[in-house]
């Protein structure tokens, strides 16, 4: 027999497309973060903040399978397509900005050649052929019009327009700049439609006609799309769910980047209170124990009981679990400038320099500096 809420615990188990359970990654002898967990859900809109070098493309990377975690687990919904652009990769000269684009249909475009295979043998084919190979080209044809075959030319002239790529699509790929490259290799990202789309700063390089396409075209997305970007308004108009790594730790917030912002603000109040009410009783828990030991030090005889009770209160304050200090201020760069020494070169030298003034002109100036006015 099933346990009570198992049926429950099936169905929450199935929306999630990604769980990551208490992953920790090192690079370079340093702890990037530690025990990390993170449920992303099917058709999640979630993105992923943090300063610079808080280890958001790493967890990217490790959601992408590109890199593996030290310690911890990440599962995926079976048959999960992840779709990640991670580097830009090298094509022959003849390829063309349009032909890594169509790349993104080679199974369609497979079936589309058998097709026309097809209709060659069906214009020659003897009549005793002819049923077998209609056969043949209803079931290609079925299965070429269910995978939105017929679609592929209006799908790829929606992205091309939408990311203002129509200028440079027809050059050879290894011609155009790295930008461009960059922005063909996310049109083609986008119309493999993966299950799981990562996008890490997708609006770099993007004009911002480019970027308002691509915000509405996330938002109807099918499947699920986390987002790494420092675009503040591009995570608004996108994401439903913020996901604040800092300090190793990760904070999961429910609204947009607005939302997050607001939240974030107040919770931290609320810790850095609730630090500094602490620190507050720890000071006067030191002073008591202080006081305690003198008392007892003092008396005569000396009291072992005041030494007992600073004892407990000193357990007490071992035993207290510390609430650590909330990262109010981000880390800032340290500048130090120094004063040059004086080189002893002279930089201008001036001799038997002479100024005159014309008097009206003089009395002019005197006038405005006196009163403001020039009359």
């Amino acid at each position: 027999m099933l346990p009570a809420g198992f049926n429950l615990m099936e169905k929450e188990a199935n929306k999630m497309i990604c769980t990551i359970q208490e992953i920790s990654k090192m690079l370079g002898g340093n702890i990037i973060f530690e025990n990390l967990s993170l449920s992303i859900k099917t058709g999640d809109r979630l993105g992923i903040v943090g300063r610079n070098g808080a280890g958001k493309t790493t967890l990217f990377k490790l959601i992408a399978r590109l890199e593996a975690a030290d310690k911890g687990s990440i599962h995926y919904k079976k048959g999960t397509q992840i779709g990640y652009l991670a580097q830009i990769p090298t094509f022959s000269d003849e390829i063309t900005g349009y032909d890594v684009l169509n790349s993104a249909f080679q199974s369609l475009n497979v079936m589309q050649e058998k097709m026309k295979e097809l209709e060659v043998k069906l214009s020659t084919s003897n009549p005793e052929d002819m049923e077998k190979l209609l056969q043949t080209y209803g079931d290609v044809q079925e299965e070429f019009t269910n995978n939105g075959g017929y679609l592929m030319e209006s799908e790829l002239e929606k992205v091309i327009q939408g990311l203002q790529l129509s200028n440079f699509v027809s050059q050879p790929f290894s011609n155009l700049s790295g930008g461009e490259q960059t922005k063909i290799m996310l049109g083609k990202l986008l119309l493999t439609k993966p299950d799981l789309l990562l996008l890490d700063e997708p609006t770099n390089h993007l004009d911002i006609f480019a970027v308002e396409w691509l915000e509405e075209y996330l938002v109807n997305y099918a499947g699920t799309v986390v987002i790494v970007s420092h675009d503040r308004y591009f995570l608004d108009q996108v994401v439903t769910k913020v996901a604040d790594l800092e300090d190793g730790e990760l904070t999961l917030y429910h609204g947009n980047y607005s939302f997050f912002s607001i939240e974030k603000e107040e919770r931290l109040t609320r810790e850095f209170q609730a630090y500094e009410e602490q620190q507050k009783k720890i000071k006067k828990m030191r002073e008591a124990i202080k006081r305690l030991r003198q008392w007892a030090n003092e008396a005569i005889p000396p009291n072992p009981g005041l030494h007992r009770q600073a004892r407990n209160m000193e357990r007490a304050l071992e035993r207290m679990e510390k609430i650590r200090k909330p990262l109010i201020d981000p880390k800032k760069m340290d500048l130090t400038f120094e004063a040059a020494p004086r080189s002893g070169k002279e930089v201008v030298v001036m001799e038997e320099v002479c100024k005159s003034f014309d008097e009206k002109k003089l009395l002019h100036l005197l006038i405005f500096m006196c009163t403001g006015k020039t009359d």
